[in-house]
């Protein structure tokens, strides 16, 4: 079937691209990278003190923000997530966006399921870091769109969202599954607003250019 097809191959990631290219039933195909839309004029930095007073959020609090349809599905990775804020010695308030209960033990500041994009912009506008602990994804609608706000992200060195959050520049990438890996990007990102501004450049530059 394969060497009788004559296909073209659309993917929205680099990383899927690799995949493809390193795939011996696709490799002989064409590929054509065609990355997330995310409209830019939505998602755009903005006041956090604004954002913060418009969702009704504390103005001196460190603020993670997590999103996802489903919160609870496993492969979202927001149980990591979790024991990761449980190894910080001052963690900050977790904000969640989506379906679904955090496990106990953890100060969280629900928004639901969030379907306006404004409120969700200033989601991203309020928060600190904003984390993308996924264990499979192509690549997370979210994490471009925090790029786009100017939040840096902290993720996994694995999947689609590699092609946005580059270690030290839009974000920090830990090792995949490891949770204690993913507290320190946070303890990284949190502990030097220095860096999250100039991280914050960085991540809008590369919405604009992508």
């Amino acid at each position: 079937v394969y060497s009788s097809s004559r296909l073209n191959l659309v993917v929205p990631s680099r990383w899927m691209a690799d995949i493809v290219d390193a795939s011996p039933l696709l490799n002989r195909f064409p590929v054509h990278y065609i990355p997330t839309g995310i409209d830019i004029d939505v998602f755009k930095p903005g006041d956090r003190d604004e954002a913060r007073s418009r969702l009704k959020l504390p103005h001196d609090r460190r603020i993670i923000f997590f999103a996802a349809a489903n919160i609870n599905e496993r492969r979202k990775g927001l149980h990591l997530l979790a024991e990761a804020l449980r190894r910080l010695d001052d963690p900050p308030l977790l904000m969640v966006a989506g379906n679904g209960t955090v496990a106990r033990g953890i100060e969280t500041r629900y928004l639901g399921a969030v379907l306006d994009e404004e409120i969700l912009a200033d989601a991203y506008r309020a928060a600190d870091v904003f984390a993308v602990p996924t264990l499979a994804d192509v690549l997370t609608q979210t994490a471009p769109e925090s790029i786009a706000c100017g939040t840096p992200c902290v993720a996994f060195d694995r999947g689609g969202v590699t092609d946005v959050v580059r270690h030290m520049e839009t974000g920090y990438l830990a090792k995949l599954g490891d949770a204690e890996a993913l507290a320190e990007g946070i303890r990284t990102l949190l502990a030097d607003e220095e860096l999250r501004a100039r991280m914050s450049v960085a991540c809008r530059a590369l919405a604009e250019a992508d």
